[in-house]
């Protein structure tokens, strides 16, 4: 692809478009998309700005190796605004602009310059996705357990092969039989062919059962991987992709994986049967045998140019599907708040926008691919009246009897139009088979879904410490001087079996404190201890197996209430259960339900209030064996009363665990062995209630505020 324009802004945002998109349907993953686009803006503005100098540019994409090779051209004097590769001195005419320095900054695949032919040439080589043969090692791998009765279905589908080929073969000494008037002849080649039917009707119906025994559990431990997978990935990643694009990969994209082997052995095993027809009139005229197979040889030229532009364009369709499925999702479960905000037609608005995207890319995509079938079926008629044309030139010079003519017509006509469709199906199902392939290997193995790492050391005596030293911590994944912390240089120690609070205003980083503690997301700079270890170094039994965690909007699934609870430990027996439930006083309210401790809740709770919501997450933290709790406003949504009673249940297991609160009601942790007063990221004061009203004005404002109110409402 070479693209062309000048140096003004429309021309760079609209080629950059262009070009990116051209990048995405041959696969380059996102980040380095993003990273091309941004770079590559970057550039190009810092030259146009620069108008006597320089007027246009050329974008240049084409594949090599296992890369896509982006050459970015701009025509005037030499100039390199890229810094020095090996990150010492800068041997460039300027100074590059921050924007490229932080997005070039540790980009493994940042272009080169250099200045040829009157131009400033940047290059990109941006990695393709993974080769077929990795791809289908990496589907192949997964039927392991299973490739036993792989290998059988395998073997019938030979037999079945091998009866295609011989059953051509037979069928033409019936049609010569018939023009010569054998009888005989046409008996025990009739029979011939029923024998030969009945033996491939029996393998092809074993052939069928194995596949899809293999199909079956080859999907089931397929998805068991891919989900494995998926609850693995960074937190951060799982925000930035958004839910959409896992529910099309978990299961449109598996589907066509497990079902892969067996629908392209069927589609090969027809083909072997158009390999048997041209194995007859190779029999019977070798001369014939040659121009079919050089008008067949036309029209799969086609159709697989075909398959691989409707790869590409798939790819696009694919992605903006996966926005629009997200998008849905996200408007099902916001309904309610939609109704309320009586926002109906924004939303409205903005389906339409995403449906258009999806629907325009999947018409992009099946008007080229018809385009390409058009001219394919056009060559097939014309290659038809070829056919019969030769027939007819060598039936007037004797050069094959009218019984020979009559055989290869009927079989031409067979392969003619059958036998493309077919083997188009098969390298669409190929194609489509590797795209989604690459698509749920993406999410298993590559850079683009980071997973979650834990380290190897075990601690078996947990008893709850938790320390911050010097902490640093933003949710911007971008260079570090470029990112805005929510926590900095945050320091404190909570000593184990201590009831310690976290107070301060909204965006303090609070929250943000709590999912570095449980390992949610990574402190940038700093260290994080359990019980004095490095949070880096600790496996995942030690930190998630002793921590549980309570938030203002506990999530819980659409399944029974004892479901749910059953989530927090497998053994759970009734008297468990409902020792805790008493404890999160949320038994009575159960009780009270017509179906008790069976009735469903609906997606994320939905059939509860927010405070049985919030108690029934409570329940199941107690549940769960821990030496940490952390609850994060966990009785916001509970009346007075009700959070006196929580707050007695709490009280009881003071000084077993260590408990760590967050609470926008101060008079809820005036008790507390610690508080903890957070302003910007940062530790302002800590010590005992009384001791921060002493010395620490904000506290003491925000305290009195509270006061205040309550004396108003009283």
């Amino acid at each position: 692809m070479k693209l062309q324009g000048h140096l003004d802004n429309s021309n760079i945002e609209e080629l950059l478009r262009t070009a990116e998109r051209e990048l995405e349907r041959v696969g380059i993953e996102k980040e380095d998309r993003i990273r091309f686009r941004l770079s590559a803006e970057e550039l190009l503005l810092e030259y146009a700005s620069n108008s006597e100098a320089y007027a246009d540019f050329s974008l240049y994409i084409h594949k090599k190796g296992g890369s896509e090779q982006v050459e970015l051209c701009i025509r005037g004097k030499e100039k390199n605004l890229l810094p020095n590769a090996n990150g010492g001195e800068q041997n460039i005419n300027e100074i590059p602009s921050p924007i490229l320095l932080r997005t070039l900054a540790g980009w493994e695949f940042a272009p080169n310059w250099r200045y040829e032919s009157g131009q400033n040439i940047y290059q990109y080589s941006l990695p393709m996705p993974k080769s077929v043969w990795g791809n289908l090692r990496f589907t192949w791998n997964i039927t392991k357990k299973h490739q036993s009765k792989l290998f059988l279905a395998i073997g019938a589908q030979l037999v079945t092969v091998v009866m295609s080929v011989v059953a051509p073969v037979v069928s033409a000494r019936v049609i010569k039989a018939y023009a010569s008037g054998a009888v005989q002849q046409i008996i025990l080649t009739a029979l011939a062919l029923m024998v030969i039917g009945i033996i491939s009707d029996f393998f092809s119906a074993g052939c069928n059962y194995l596949y899809n025994v293999v199909y079956n559990r080859t999907l089931t431990d397929l998805d068991n991987k891919l989900v494995n997978a998926v609850l693995r990935i960074t937190s951060s990643c799982l925000d930035e992709k958004g839910t959409g694009l896992f529910i099309q990969r978990l299961t449109v994209d598996t589907s066509t994986l497990a079902t892969g082997f067996n629908t392209m052995a069927d589609l090969i095993s027809q083909m072997f049967t158009y390999i048997g027809i041209l194995a007859a009139i190779l029999i019977v005229s070798p001369p014939v045998f040659a121009a079919a197979v050089v008008l067949l040889a036309l029209q799969i030229l086609i159709e697989r140019h075909r398959t691989r532009k409707r790869t590409a364009d798939d790819r696009i369709f694919r992605n903006a599907s996966e926005r629009f499925t997200g998008f849905v999702g996200e408007m099902v479960r916001g309904a309610r708040d939609v109704k309320l905000m009586h926002r109906e037609s924004t939303f409205e608005q903005e389906l339409d926008k995403r449906i258009g995207e999806a629907n325009n890319s999947r018409m992009t995509r099946d008007v080229r691919s018809w385009k390409y079938k058009l001219l394919r079926m056009s060559v097939g008629r014309a290659g038809s009246y070829a056919f019969a044309a030769l027939l007819a030139l060598l039936l007037s010079q004797k050069q094959i009897e009218p019984a020979d003519t009559l055989v290869l017509y009927n079989y031409y006509s067979r392969l003619d139009i059958s036998a493309v469709l077919i083997l188009g199906q098969l390298l669409e199902f190929f194609k489509d088979f590797n795209l989604c392939n690459e698509r749920v290997r993406a999410i298993v193995e590559s850079r683009e879904f980071p997973k979650e790492q834990f380290g190897s050391v075990h601690i078996p005596e947990f008893h709850g410490d938790i320390s911050f030293d010097h902490v640093y911590f933003s949710y911007d994944n971008g260079p570090r001087h470029a990112r805005k912390y929510v926590i900095r240089d945050m320091s404190f120690h909570v000593p184990a079996g201590q009831t310690v609070a976290l107070v301060g205003h909204s965006g303090c980083g609070k929250s943000s404190a709590f999912n570095l503690i449980s390992k949610l997301y990574m402190a940038d700079k700093g260290v994080v201890s359990l019980d004095g270890v490095d949070i880096k170094t600790l496996d995942a039994d030690t930190i998630r197996g002793n921590i549980a965690v309570v938030n203002q909007n506990p999530y819980l699934f659409h399944m029974s209430i004892r479901d749910n609870l059953r989530l927090a430990r497998t053994d759970l027996t009734e008297e468990d259960m409902r020792n805790a439930c008493a404890l999160a006083c949320i038994d009575e309210d159960i009780q009270a339900m017509p179906d008790g401790y069976d009735s469903i809740i609906g997606e994320g709770g939905v059939n509860l209030s927010g405070g049985q919501r919030q108690r029934l997450a409570i329940a199941r933290a107690i549940l769960k064996k821990y030496r940490i709790l952390l609850l994060d406003e966990a009785t916001s949504a509970l009346d007075n009363t009700t959070q006196a009673k929580i707050q007695a249940s709490i009280e009881k297991i003071r000084g077993e665990n260590t408990i760590f609160i967050i609470a926008h009601r101060l008079s809820t942790i005036v008790n507390a062995d610690k508080i903890i007063y957070m302003e910007n990221g940062k530790v302002l004061d800590e010590g005992t209630h009384q001791e921060l009203l002493s010395r620490c004005a904000p506290y003491r404002a925000l305290y009195d505020a509270e006061q205040g109110l309550k004396t108003q409402t009283a």
